[in-house]
């Protein structure tokens, strides 16, 4: 045992070894897949798959969105102000109801959405891997839109065509 004294004058006893053993997870790597797919397919939120597989949230969150530069995904996607501006009004129909920011589209839906969008000026664009669902994640929290999609169904909605949604 160590022992040292703080600043106001009081004593402590530190265990070196029991600060060095190392936290052994108590999930697996298939149920951290597991949570990871529930998660980005909608079928449960962050808080949800991190109760129902043990897995802390922050794991689950530095898993599918990184550890840092969460919001830098935003420039990658490379929307102007007018496509922002669609993708708000197809989610939120804020022309309607311009404080509204909650949407039931599904993830398939705005990305779909986006990528057609995107592809007026770049015909490769497309989302591959986790990239869409940090995007959509990073606008969601850029905007302060509150998903309501959940997927209980599976089938996704396409939502119509990009080009309505422009404002000219």
């Amino acid at each position: 045992m160590v022992t040292y004294r703080c600043s106001i004058g009081s004593s402590r006893s530190l265990d070196y070894p029991a600060l060095l053993k190392l936290k052994t997870p108590t999930w697996t790597q298939e149920q951290l897949k597991e949570a990871i797919d529930a998660v980005v397919t909608q079928k449960m939120r962050f808080t949800q798959a991190s109760a129902r597989y043990g897995i802390p949230k922050g794991t689950l969150y530095d898993n599918i969105l990184g550890k840092s530069k969460r919001m830098a995904v935003l420039e990658e996607a490379g929307l102007t102000l007018a496509e922002e501006a669609a993708v708000l009004e197809f989610c939120c129909d804020v022309s309607v109801s311009p404080y509204n920011r909650r949407t039931k589209k599904s993830l398939h839906a705005v990305l779909n959405f986006v990528e057609k969008l995107r592809r007026a000026r770049d015909p490769e664009f497309m989302f591959t891997g986790l990239s869409g669902f940090r995007w959509w994640w990073a606008f969601c929290k850029k905007h302060s839109i509150v998903s309501l999609y959940y997927d209980n169904n599976g089938v996704p909605n396409s939502g119509g065509s990009p080009q309505r949604y422009l404002l000219n």
